[in-house]
């Protein structure tokens, strides 16, 4: 049983912590309109807190795993839809927000990666059209957020390892 006093639940999201000292999970009620993100030690199991909650009316969509902020094991990134468009969010590891990093009436369609600092993520999004999907970044101190490519049409980009290149396949 878990913290709502349910037997049966949906578990996502799962992801080690860079370290591999923890695992979090995102249990999810068989309603799927409440979640509880959830620390446990990888060791023994035990769970060590519930860093956040997140409800819905008719449903909550956790699919993606915590995207860890390189060369740190204090801050992640969460996927959310609950303004009702996929967006990214920085959190700490104890499960306070840290900022909605991309916001607005588009979404957020994947992660690519970081640069070699961490100080920027690069994601695919549809903010100029629906139709379109182009690369940005957003910078986790200053939160400013760039388009990398331009032209109208869909990008399907691969970042380097490094974060120095994308390679850009393109269609209009």
């Amino acid at each position: 049983k878990t913290d709502d006093g349910e037997k049966d639940h949906y578990l996502t999201s799962v992801t080690w912590s860079p370290d591999e000292a923890f695992i979090y999970i995102a249990i999810l009620n068989r309603d799927q309109n409440h979640l509880w993100l959830n620390k446990y030690d990888a060791k023994t199991g035990d769970k060590v807190k519930t860093l956040f909650e997140e409800t819905d009316k008719k449903y909550v969509h956790p699919t993606h795993s915590l995207v860890f902020v390189p060369g740190q094991n204090n801050e992640f990134i969460w996927w959310s839809e609950r303004d009702g468009f996929n967006h990214l969010y920085l959190y700490t590891y104890r499960g306070s927000v840290v900022k909605k990093l991309t916001k607005g009436n588009w979404e957020v369609k994947s992660v690519l990666g970081f640069d070699t600092k961490g100080e920027n993520v690069f994601f695919l999004a549809n903010e100029q059209s629906p139709v379109n999907q182009d690369v940005y970044s957003v910078n986790l101190t200053t939160f400013e957020m760039k388009r990398i490519t331009d032209g109208n049409g869909y990008h399907n980009a691969i970042l380097s390892k490094n974060g120095d290149f994308i390679i850009d396949n393109f269609t209009s």
